[in-house]
């Protein structure tokens, strides 16, 4: 037994690896569309963008290791009722209840990982994540401002400055195209002006002084004389769709969960949010083992189907799972249902039919779903040529 748990393990680890590399992968590369503006085009290290997204990647760990779990588990199990092991190893008289301990060891190991991840290195690793991307941002702002040359790094505006000192951060003879706002863009004429940046609150300053603004408007053209004159941008907006204002209660860690949900109003839908990512926090970790022991009994059902097929079910599985997951914090936001059962009900389901599941195999049966499907079409089909 210990020799047969312990090849258990081994395959569904070596599986797990793959599957979780798979879709970290994916994830990451859909990242980086989003944050294309800042990586493509722009003089920043690879080094940093790797960091960034190492940062970033604890934010979607907690979703993907319960599916891996899942995955690994079940094309273990998948592969040993196809390749009729289950069957010899019954026949020798290991009982299916025997093969739970590998799946457990498993299942429970994902489930400390993840929620270590989600007590934890969510917070950290978007703590870490917005302070490389600001710094990232910062520091392409000032290299990027070259003397003698349009520089347009930043949406819809070009700078253009005679001179430059990037130890002062001052800007000699300035010219700026403003067209942000479409239906007035402005242009801006200064001698002199600086940069300030403030990554604390998100912010670039440009300072200019006794310069003038050129207004076209479609009616009349205005010019403005000033003696200092601030540009503001916010360094959070030029991150594309990746938010990094003020943190939602997904970026939160436990304490600052806590602390946020004091003085709120309970019908809130602050309060709502936060008391759900509570909950959210421990459903998908038990989720590894939920789906875990689920998987068991799946890969043993679906026995005869074809590796590419049983992968498919398995996959709309957890698309199920994640949907009722999905529904359940929609509606607990909007306050349907109570929060304290809106992201429970999906485990409470796969539990429910891991244990029938298990049942029904502990009681010596065995179920083809492959033969189930085709007595089942030649039914019909005998039916229709009766008719």
């Amino acid at each position: 037994m210990k020799i047969l748990h312990r090849q258990i393990i081994k395959e569904v680890t070596l599986i797990f690896g793959v599957t979780l590399s798979s879709m970290i992968s994916l994830i990451v590369i859909g990242r980086m569309i989003d944050l294309k503006d800042i990586f493509v085009g722009q003089n920043i290290a690879i080094l940093d963008v790797l960091k960034a997204f190492f940062f970033l990647s604890p934010s979607f760990l907690s979703l993907v290791i319960p599916i891996a779990c899942m995955l690994s588990i079940f094309l273990c199990f998948l592969r040993m009722a196809s390749d009729r092991e289950l069957t010899a190893l019954q026949v020798s008289g290991i009982s299916i209840k025997n093969l739970v301990f590998s799946p457990l060891i498993f299942s429970l190991a994902a489930f400390v990982v993840t929620l270590y991840v989600s007590m934890h290195l969510v917070a950290w690793g978007i703590d870490n994540f917005r302070k490389t991307a600001l710094e990232m941002i910062k520091s392409q702002t000032e290299l990027s401002i070259q003397p003698g040359v349009f520089n347009q790094f930043l949406p819809g505006m070009a700078i253009f400055a005679q001179q430059t000192d990037l130890e002062t951060r001052s800007l000699q003879e300035i010219f700026i195209r403003d067209e942000t706002r479409k239906e007035s863009p402005l242009t801006i004429i200064a001698p002199h002006g600086r940069i300030i940046t403030d990554t604390e609150q998100g912010e670039i300053f440009f300072i200019l002084e006794q310069g003038r603004i050129y207004q076209d408007d479609q009616k009349e053209n205005i010019v403005v004389s000033f003696g200092e004159y601030r540009i503001r941008l916010d360094l959070f907006g030029l991150i594309g769709n990746i938010e990094l204002g003020d943190k939602d209660p997904e970026e939160m860690s436990w304490a600052e969960l806590a602390r946020a949900k004091t003085g709120k109003d309970p019908e809130s839908r602050a309060y709502r949010l936060i008391i759900l990512e509570q909950h959210k926090r421990f459903a998908l970790p038990l989720a590894c083992l939920i789906l875990g022991f689920f998987a068991v009994p799946l890969g043993m059902t679906l026995q005869g189907v074809g590796r590419n097929w049983g992968l498919f079910l398995a996959i709309m599985c957890f698309l199920i799972y994640y949907s009722m997951f999905t529904a359940g914090y929609s509606l607990g936001e909007v306050g349907v249902i109570p929060l304290f059962i809106a992201l429970w009900i999906p485990n409470l389901l796969f539990l429910a039919l891991a244990v029938a599941g298990f049942y029904f195999y502990g009681q010596g049966r065995e179920f083809n779903l492959k033969n189930f499907i085709t007595k089942y079409l030649r039914k019909d089909k005998d039916a229709l040529h009766s008719e």
